[in-house]
């Protein structure tokens, strides 16, 4: 990791998401390019090798610092890589060169061998604000034969150095800065939440339990009333007459047996 531009609290944006409208501006990609030769230098003077690394593992903040990270694909690897070799500063000098033709030209070292015919055509093709020593640089850190590569960071440093020094323009991260700040993705907003209409439930009004009461009572006292009815018409006179009668036949009893 880049130990040098490890800020916590600032925001990064991947590199292939800033490049998705096109290649940079030659000053700004050129004082990128400064900054990711210091992270890859950083890299390594904690004595490991990043591996294949291309602009979908890159970030960079508003400051212009970059931050590199191994990647997956397997196009961001050296030829050497693909036949066994292991990881070490010529296959990242490699990986930079690649990192640097997207920069330089908008494209990556395949897309613009597609549209060459069939051979890596120099940045330059693609962008003539691109010169000789810049396409020169980019070429040697994307030879096959890594013997044929840069073999020190600072030698490719210096490099970038002259062509800034050639072109007026200080290795800071000013331009690159700008350039983030005006092609960073919009920040996500969240949308507000939805809250539910919940109807009013009104309580249900219980009126009619006392009116339903009121008229048992009512059956209650009518009912009543017709057995007090009853008991006082026919039925209660015969019960008197036969009692009557007992008496009678009681006392017939009683003047016979005498």
């Amino acid at each position: 990791m880049n130990a040098r531009n490890r800020l916590p609290n600032v925001t990064r944006h991947s590199l292939e998401a800033l490049l998705v409208e096109g290649r940079m501006p030659l000053d700004a990609a050129l004082q990128l390019a400064h900054a990711l030769v210091r992270a890859v230098e950083d890299h390594h003077a904690t004595g490991q090798a990043i591996g294949p690394f291309d602009t979908t593992s890159i970030s960079v903040d508003v400051l212009g610092h970059a931050l590199i990270k191994p990647s997956l694909r397997a196009e961001a690897a050296a030829p050497e890589l693909g036949v066994g070799g292991v990881p070490d500063l010529l296959s990242d000098l490699y990986s930079l060169g690649a990192v640097f033709y997207r920069l330089f030209s908008g494209l990556t070292p395949a897309d613009a061998v597609k549209r060459a015919g069939g051979h890596l055509a120099p940045p330059s093709r693609f962008n003539p604000t691109v010169d000789d020593a810049l396409d020169g640089l980019v070429l040697t850190l994307l030879d096959a034969d890594p013997m044929e590569r840069p073999y020190r960071l600072a030698q490719v440093d210096g490099q970038l150095l002259a062509i800034c020094g050639e072109m007026g323009l200080e290795p800071s991260t000013q331009a690159v800065s700008t350039w983030v700040a005006a092609h960073r993705p919009a920040p996500f907003v969240a949308p507000a939440p939805v809250v539910p209409v919940v109807a009013k439930v009104e309580a249900p009004v219980r009126r009619a339990a006392p009116a339903i009461q009121w008229k048992l009572e009512d059956d209650e006292e009518e009912v009543a009333e017709s057995v007090d009815a009853a008991w006082e018409g026919p039925v209660r006179l015969d019960v008197w007459a036969a009692a009557s009668a007992g008496v009678v036949a009681l006392g017939v009893m009683l003047i016979a047996l005498m």
